[in-house]
């Protein structure tokens, strides 16, 4: 995924201070008596001063500084006057159309345990060589298409006459070929790659998971998946430094 410098301000830096911003923040407001409504696609939290942006039909980041992020406020507030939406408008950020029902999008669950800190067994080698093959694939999947596609082509089972008991045991058994999958590929900007893959292989089992993706000031960006409260791909206190910005 690309980050790319703010709008109207500086680079952001992908330092990693592993700093949680204490904040409880709603994410994806839509700006209330307007003619225009956020773009389909366009995600955003805010920390602390800084407006973080997610593009996923772009596959970037970028921060909002300076008139436009004023703009962009005066928007989410629902008193955008005629030139706030012509500048937003000319940096793509809003689109006319109906405004979205919140109800559409995927709400985020706070994660509150990870398998990786209650311990795994160990993975086994066919799991493990699985493992890698899907990540191969979904490495060359993004490198063809777009975020956007790649994610609107998996399987997103329903929840609907699950076995709770027998979907543990599995995401178990992936989490821990996943994790053991880490001495073979442990690049540390594999975390899109690692969630994607076993999403993909959670869907195909019939399990229904989140893939959620969270952002931090010095800009750092990083992504989980989740079942549930439960982390499956990295300890509590990694993603807990992160605020959520988008859920899929």
């Amino acid at each position: 995924m690309t980050i790319i410098p703010s709008v109207a301000g500086p680079s952001p830096t992908t330092t990693d201070p592993f700093v949680r911003p204490d904040l409880d923040v709603p994410v994806d407001e839509v700006g209330a008596g307007t003619d225009l409504v956020l773009r389909a696609g366009v995600h955003h939290v805010k920390i602390d001063d800084a407006r973080v942006m997610f593009d996923l039909a772009k596959d970037r980041y970028f921060l909002l500084n300076g008139s436009i992020a004023e703009s962009f406020e005066r928007f989410l507030a629902g008193k955008a006057s005629e030139d706030d939406q012509a500048i937003l408008s000319s940096n793509d950020l809003v689109s006319p159309g109906e405004a979205d029902n919140p109800g559409d999008r995927k709400p985020h669950v706070s994660p509150a345990a990870s398998l990786i800190d209650a311990g795994l067994p160990n993975g086994t080698l066919f799991g493990v060589g699985a493992t890698l093959w899907r990540m191969r694939h979904v490495r060359a999947q993004l490198r063809h298409r777009s975020l956007a596609d790649v994610l609107g082509r998996m399987t997103r089972p329903e929840q609907e006459d699950s076995n709770p008991d027998a979907e543990t045991a599995i995401a178990i058994c992936l989490a821990a070929n996943f994790w053991r999958a880490r001495r073979f590929s442990p690049l540390t900007d594999q975390c899109l790659v690692r969630g994607i893959a076993m999403m993909d292989m959670l869907g195909q089992r019939g399990i229904a998971a989140s893939l959620v993706f969270g952002v931090t000031m010095p800009f750092a960006a990083h992504c989980w998946v989740q079942v549930g409260e439960q982390v499956l791909t990295d300890p509590l206190d990694i993603v807990r430094h992160y605020q959520p910005i988008y859920t899929f």
